[in-house]
Formats: C-alpha cells, sequence, structure tokens
C-alpha cells in the first residue's frame, strides 16, 4: 500500500498521493466511526468506474485524521469529455457532506487547477495535501503540468466551493423582480404563484418610482444604490449561487447598470445571473450584452413588442444627456437587441403591449421554461471559459 503521511496537525501532507480505491477505503474508511462511511464512498467509486471514470481527486477533511470529518470534495475524471453526466452531485451521508464534480482527461488545465484549489489553505499557501484514486491498474498517476493564474482559480472557487450551496437547495434559485415607473407592479400576483410553484424564491425589488428619475442623474444613482445594498442582503440571508432577473422597463436600466458597476471586478458578479428576462425595455438597442457572457450572465431574452406604446417615447437622439437622461436609454423594447446571438435573443410578440406582458399564458409558456433551461448555466459555462482561455485540451499539453 503506498504510504500516507500526516503533519502534526493530522493533515495528510502536502502535495497529491496517489492511490487505488481499495487503499482509499483501507486508509480512510476502516477506523472508528469512518467504517459507516465505507458503502457510500465505495458507491461513488463503483458509478465513476461504472461510467467510463479513470479516476478521482479528492480533497477536504476526509482525508485527514479527523474522527468526525465533515465533508468530501471530489472531482471524477472521465476517459472522455463526453462520458461526462449533464448533472452534479451534492448530497450528505449522516453527518458527511460530500461535494462531486466533474471533468475529463481531455481537459487537463482544469484538473491541475481543481488540484491547486484543494491544495491551499485559506490564507492561500500550498499546504494541503490531495488524493488521487485511480480506477483501473493501467491507469498511471497524474502529472502536474499547468499551474493556473489568479484569475483562474478565482473561476473555479466560485463554480466549485459555492455551487454547493444551491444544489443542497431544493429550491431551483433566486428570481429577482424588477418593476418600472409608476406602478405598484400588481402582475406580481400572477408571476409569483406560478413561479413558486416551480420552485424559485421570488424576490421583488421595490423603490420609489416617480418618471422624474427618467431625468434625473442622482435620483437613479441612489435606485442604484439601494438596489445593490438590497440584492447583497439577500445573497447574505439565502446564500444563492446564481439568481434569474425578470425586469421591466426602469427596471431593465436598474439591473443593466448594476451590472456596469462590476465590469472591471475580476469580470464577475457578486451573484451571477443565469437568465435575464428584459420586458419593456428602455436599453439602448446597441448595447453589448454578449460583453457579460459568461461571467455575469448566462443568457438574455429581450421581448420585443411593436405594440410599445410607452418606449416608444425614449429619444433616440445624442441630445438625451443634455436633459438629465443616460445615453444608456434606449428603444430596446420595440428595436431589439442588435448584437443577436446563441446566448442573447429577441422574442417577438405582435400581441404585447408594454402594460399586458406579465399575464400567465406568456408567465407559463415563455419565461418560466427559459429559466428553469438556463437554471446553473453561468456557472457551467464558467468552467468552459478556463478551457478557452488557456486552450485546455489534450492537443494542447
Amino acid at each position: 500500500m503506498a504510504s500516507i503521511n500526516y503533519t502534526e496537525e493530522g493533515y495528510l501532507e502536502p502535495g497529491l498521493h496517489s492511490i487505488t480505491a481499495n487503499e482509499f477505503i483501507d486508509a480512510f474508511c476502516k477506523n472508528g466511526n469512518r467504517a459507516g462511511y465505507e458503502h457510500a464512498v465505495t458507491n461513488i467509486f463503483d458509478f465513476a468506474k461504472g461510467n467510463g471514470a479513470t479516476r478521482l481527486i479528492i480533497g477536504g477533511s476526509f482525508i485527514t485524521q479527523a474522527e468526525d470529518p465533515n465533508d468530501l470534495d471530489c472531482m471524477i475524471v472521465f476517459a472522455d469529455e463526453r462520458h461526462i453526466p449533464t448533472f452534479v452531485d451534492c448530497a450528505q451521508m449522516e453527518n458527511l457532506e460530500y461535494d462531486i464534480l466533474y471533468s475529463s482527461e481531455q481537459m487537463r488545465n482544469t484538473v491541475d487547477t481543481y488540484i491547486k484549489l484543494m491544495s491551499t489553505d485559506i490564507q492561500g499557501f500550498p499546504d494541503k495535501g490531495v488524493v488521487e484514486v485511480r480506477l483501473h491498474d493501467k491507469v498511471q498517476p497524474w502529472k502536474i503540468v499547468y499551474e493556473p493564474n489568479s484569475e483562474e482559480m478565482e473561476i473555479i472557487s466560485r463554480v466549485y466551493c459555492e455551487r454547493n450551496i444551491i444544489e443542497r437547495n431544493k429550491r431551483r434559485g433566486l428570481l429577482v423582480v424588477i418593476h418600472g415607473l409608476m406602478t405598484n407592479a400588481r402582475w406580481l400576483s400572477n408571476l409569483t404563484p406560478a413561479a413558486n410553484s416551480q420552485g424559485w424564491i421570488v424576490a421583488p425589488f421595490i423603490y420609489d418610482n416617480p418618471p422624474i428619475l427618467l431625468f434625473d442623474k442622482e435620483g437613479r444613482r441612489k435606485v442604484i444604490e439601494h438596489f445593490r445594498e438590497w440584492i447583497y442582503a439577500l445573497k447574505k440571508k439565502y446564500e444563492p449561487l446564481t439568481m434569474s432577473v425578470l425586469c421591466h422597463s426602469f427596471g431593465t436600466y436598474i439591473i443593466t447598470k448594476y451590472i456596469e458597476g462590476f465590469v472591471s471586478a475580476k469580470g464577475f458578479l457578486p451573484i451571477q445571473i443565469d437568465s435575464l428576462i428584459l420586458t419593456g425595455s428602455i436599453i439602448n438597442p446597441d448595447y453589448d450584452w454578449n460583453s457579460h457572457i459568461p461571467l455575469r450572465v448566462g443568457r438574455v431574452m429581450n421581448i420585443v413588442a411593436g405594440g410599445d406604446d410607452a418606449v416608444k417615447y425614449m429619444p433616440k437622439a445624442d441630445w438625451k444627456k443634455i436633459i438629465g437622461m443616460d445615453p444608456l436609454f434606449g428603444q430596446g423594447a420595440i428595436e431589439g437587441v442588435r448584437n443577436e446571438s446563441d446566448k442573447v435573443e429577441n422574442r417577438k410578440m405582435e400581441i404585447l403591449t408594454h402594460t399586458n406582458i406579465f399575464k400567465d399564458d406568456v408567465i407559463e409558456q415563455f419565461f418560466l421554461p427559459y429559466m428553469n433551461a438556463n437554471n446553473g448555466i453561468a456557472h457551467r459555462e464558467a468552467m468552459q471559459e478556463i478551457v478557452n482561455r488557456t486552450g485546455n485540451t489534450a492537443n494542447s499539453l
């Protein structure tokens, strides 16, 4: 059996320790309270091996000398990307939480980045040991050849370390709703029960909304600051990893300015947005939504309503700024988003006006299916962003 050595504090010595599945069971699932975890750990190994995996990378307190470990962090590495399941797994067995991510032999840089994350302590030092479990006799020990930069570490840290919060929550996630001007958003009475029935936590942002905000720069700034504080308070209370946003009219401006405020912050928002649905949009049609994908936003759907009798009065001329209007303002609900892509789309509905959007047919047939389908997409594609940025393929190494 491979030698398993620990520090005086009971932690696995730094480095990547390569062992077989049987050796892992003998080392970590035989003594005292740990014997109760043998069956569950064996099931994980059997699932991985049966689905074409070659190895697992394991961290957490389970690979320390703790008598009662409380977490097992695991990445299953498959032989081929085609074998990777479409879901992630988080669960709890007895008092042990375990979190599982998937990767492949072709995504070598991602695996190396994950190993670096698991081996780095809270102060940023590579002081923690990590275990590689080889599932076949012919599998050679993993060789670390890639050193991730700080941005890649930040991406995978957000994708992995925070992801488990929402996966353990039986709710789909947080649905933030932002209304427009001169309204009490009575349409929430239609939206809220429909969204709740499909597992969403509906959180409406309520603010003072006089029409003068269109011309009052300082007033708009205060609303954006209010939204910033409000959404961060929600993050701390409910700990969602991501959220979806459904906004109307001036609400499209609020969320856009909020996103803009974090463009320089390493590309991230405090909470990533999976689906952003713009209704009655007063945003300039030339606005580049694609620049926010995937690190800030996963998907954008802009509802185009030719009969929008309110947005048509938004000025197009450059003199908007002179009268106190933000150059960001425009006729997005009428003209659509000009830089469409496979991730940013216009959805045209001639039957819609500025005020009849939030009825059951549109909510149940368009909005909710769109949000459900894109739930978690921002984090999944952020992981792929690591691959794109580093040329992380088998042929490039």
